[in-house]
């Protein structure tokens, strides 16, 4: 068994392209059978040198290797259409002499018959069957000679030995077409499977208009391949027994294209956000803090200071529990950097409050006067001044937090302020207290 993913690098990896490689991998693996990367650049006015490097590495960050193709090799010896054109040339050519194409106005058209229907069974759709009334004759080379999709596409994989093609059911009106092809260079057909397209919660096809579409910007927004793999084995399949999180040697095990469901499967980005925050919170401690110090440091274009460095450890975990994507990170700790300092005048307005002031004030005393300034004591403190002054937990707390870490959004009140540091603490009170 042999399948394969042949992109066209005229773009970033889309969200569905990798969703249909992730699909022919997991069926490859679980079969033992081989999975081979080609790339479909015969469009080459659109395709670029970077956009191949993205789908590249894209793919090797979603821990999808392949055994044949671009960058291993095989056989064939090139996996990129562009240099394939004498071989689609060659193929051509064969057909004009079979008589089962002919020349038009420069171009080559393959000669379809005007009676008779090309039949197939699909893993996903079941039995497929198109008269061949319905379908025109077809450009199998350009007049300029480049090849066409379906030459290019169909004469790979023959050459190549792919056994079983799953893609999208956009492609699937093309299917009949290739078919023939095959028939005529009387090559074994494989079998076929049509994946359903991604759609948005809308119920209209993913686009741009549901916000991103590639796995490189998912990337940059700190979701984790693991839990983007995970997501993308659930649109239009499930591993049984309910379960949406789960290793990938699970799904390997588990996977079958014949258990892969016909209809449109929904992306749906705060699903993956809340499965995203599910794997963080997963990582054992100490990967979660490498990451944790990699994504501020990148985030900063700097090295942390020591003094940092001794801050932010102390704010790890409580992060860890909190945030959604790896790029929460930065918006939760910007107050425990040396960094200027500066209040989210808009939360600020919405928190001010007299009683807000005095609560302020007085836990600023006591923080003062206190000799231990650990976790313990903190919250102790912070919840006595509360039922003293008898002010609402949300009043006291809310204007504290936006004093002491400029916005509404951190982590939480008691770890930030033990973190922050007394001294810190004690100074910024003081800059928000008005009548101090």
């Amino acid at each position: 068994m042999k399948l394969r993913i042949a992109p066209s690098p005229t773009g970033n990896l889309h969200i569905g392209n990798a969703r249909t490689a992730l699909f022919n991998w997991l069926y490859a693996r679980s079969n033992d059978g081989q999975f081979l990367v080609r790339i479909d650049d015969t469009d080459t006015e659109r395709s670029l040198p970077e956009y191949e490097e993205n789908i590249i590495n894209n793919l090797k960050w979603l821990g999808i290797d392949w055994d044949e193709g671009i960058e291993v090799g095989g056989k064939e010896g090139t996996y990129r259409q562009s240099d394939r054109f004498e071989r689609y040339t060659q193929v051509a050519e064969e057909l004009l002499e079979k008589g089962l194409a002919y020349e038009e106005d420069g171009a080559v058209r393959f000669k379809v018959e005007d009676k008779g229907e090309i039949k197939f069974h699909d893993k996903v759709r079941g039995s497929m069957k198109f008269d061949l009334s319905d379908i025109e004759d077809f450009v199998l080379l350009r007049s300029d000679k480049s090849p066409t999709y379906h030459l290019a596409s169909t004469v790979d994989d023959i050459d190549y030995g792919i056994t079983l093609i799953a893609r999208g059911e956009d492609i699937l009106s093309s299917t009949p077409k290739h078919i023939l092809l095959m028939n005529s260079l009387d090559a074994p057909l494989p079998e076929f499977c049509h994946l359903s397209l991604l759609f948005g919660p809308d119920g209209k096809k993913l686009s741009k208009r549901h916000g991103d579409t590639s796995v490189s910007s998912y990337k940059d927004k700190g979701i984790l391949a693991s839990a983007l793999f995970n997501y993308m084995c659930l649109l239009g399949w499930s591993p049984g027994n309910d379960l949406e999180i789960f290793e990938r040697d699970l799904a390997i095990e588990k996977f079958d294209l014949n258990d892969v469901l016909p209809n449109p499967a929904i992306f749906d980005t705060k699903k993956l956000l809340w499965m995203n925050g599910q794997y963080i919170r997963e990582i054992v401690k100490d990967d979660f803090e490498t990451l944790f110090v990699e994504s501020i440091e990148n985030s900063i274009s700097r090295e942390l200071f020591e003094d940092e460095l001794d801050r932010l450890k102390k704010i790890v975990q409580p992060v860890q529990e909190r945030i959604e994507t790896l790029n929460d990170i930065n918006e939760q700790i910007k107050f425990l950097l040396d960094e200027p300092f500066e209040i989210d005048q808009n939360d600020w307005k919405n928190v001010n409050s007299l009683e807000g002031q005095k609560y302020m004030k007085k836990i600023r005393e006591r923080f003062i006067s206190t000799e231990s300034f650990e976790l313990k004591n903190i919250e102790e403190i912070m919840r006595f001044e509360l039922e003293e002054l008898s002010i609402k937990p949300k009043e006291g707390f809310q204007i504290t937090r936006v004093a002491v870490t400029g916005t509404k959004i951190s982590p939480p009140l008691f770890e930030s302020i033990f973190a922050l540091g007394k001294e810190t603490t004690i100074a910024r009170l003081a800059e928000s207290i008005e009548d101090l």
